[in-house]
């Protein structure tokens, strides 16, 4: 009995650390994950993480400063950037919530989910821009889309800015924000490993706030955008009633 309380103490103690390094949490963790970002943009959305003693605080990061912020490669923020993004997929999976709960005796509402925490305050923070209402309700357009064949990605935003009756400009701003820029749909950055097998190979597409919606598959007959989150996402935009 001592032997499950003290093990079930250091889980909480766990899950509680995993949980104040995520971005929702914290200030150091949010300018890393945000990265690169044009040095006025970090003086003004983060004026107190730009004085001297916190410059240098950040270049033990390994967080370069000039005219463009950024992560320096093989540094422990570019690893912090990339273990965030574990915690989120972990946490945000409610069968992982549910077995910690089991163990822990206790309600899975009590399970600290950092994506469902940055969701929220990226999706506060979409709800009140000008074109608010027009990037949620893409969400969840997106969402209840699950998946799209490349070859229908562009059909697909077509059909979008009929529905939204938006022009080209405004939809490229929704996506840059979202899901990524249509540049940006490429073979970039690893997140989940570069294959799952010699025939598939998986990578996630990042948007400016990092929702992580989109993972491109690709098998040697066909490629496909999966579209992740989606309960955290739906539950989400039901709360801002869209």
């Amino acid at each position: 009995m001592k032997g499950q309380m003290e093990i079930r103490e250091h889980l909480s103690n766990l899950l509680s650390a995993l949980a104040n390094i995520s971005p929702s949490r914290n200030f150091i963790s949010q300018l890393i994950f945000l990265l690169p970002r044009d040095l006025p943009t970090v003086e003004h959305s983060y004026p107190e993480l730009i004085r001297s003693e916190a410059q240098e605080i950040l270049e033990i990061f390994g967080v370069e400063f000039s005219e463009e912020v950024g992560r320096r490669a093989d540094s422990f923020a570019e690893a912090l950037h990339k273990f965030i993004h574990k915690v989120f997929d972990w946490l945000d999976e409610e069968t992982a919530r549910v077995n910690i709960a089991k163990i822990m005796d206790t309600p899975v509402s009590s399970i600290p989910n950092p994506y469902a925490e940055w969701a929220r305050k990226v999706l506060d923070k979409f709800a009140k821009m000008s074109n608010g209402d027009k990037i949620l309700r893409f969400l969840k357009i997106l969402i209840e889309r699950g998946s799209i064949s490349v070859p229908y990605w562009q059909p697909f935003l077509d059909e979008v800015m009929r529905r939204l009756k938006i022009n080209l400009a405004e939809l490229e701003e929704i996506l840059r924000l979202t899901v990524g820029s249509q540049r940006e749909f490429i073979k970039e950055e690893v997140i989940r490993g570069a294959y799952i097998s010699d025939k598939v190979t998986e990578y996630l597409v990042h948007s400016e706030y990092h929702l992580d919606l989109i993972v491109s598959r690709e098998t040697r007959y066909d490629q496909n955008y999966l579209v992740r989150h989606q309960k955290t996402i739906k539950e989400l935009l039901e709360e801002v009633k869209i």
